[in-house]
């Protein structure tokens, strides 16, 4: 029982650092329904959302989600595209689909949690 735990564990440790990190992905939408999940890229470890508010005239939001290297370098990068007249609320996180409006966030214990649970039946049909 002892090796089926520490095998079980350096397993999960394992898929855990080779996991690129996943986040929303979609550009100036209105509707986050129509983001979708990205892979990111080596470095990128961060995942972004950013809400545009226009200040003048008719109040339209708008929603731009992504992964990126830091969350400082992402807010520079903004801040030379986004052009003038609009509210800009920038927010980052460092965890799988984490910039989504909710849902399951996957951390190891988590993922340990459900892999032991659904190896449960397995161990006890085995006699371990």
């Amino acid at each position: 029982m002892e090796i089926l735990f520490s095998v079980l564990l350096g397993t999960l440790l394992f898929v855990e650092s080779a996991h690129c990190r996943q986040c929303y992905m979609c550009s100036r939408v209105n509707d986050l329904s129509l983001c979708k999940i990205k892979k990111c890229n080596d470095g990128e470890n961060t995942c972004t959302k950013t809400m545009m508010t226009s200040d003048v005239g008719f109040k339209m939001k708008s929603y731009i989600m992504d992964c990126a290297t830091s969350c400082e370098e992402y807010k520079k990068f903004l801040l030379k595209t986004i052009s003038h007249g609009f509210k800009v609320d920038v927010s980052c996180c460092k965890t799988d689909l984490c910039n989504g409006v909710g849902g399951f966030k996957s951390n190891p214990w988590s993922l340990t949690g459900a892999l032991l649970l659904s190896l449960g039946p397995a161990l006890l049909w085995a006699g371990l």
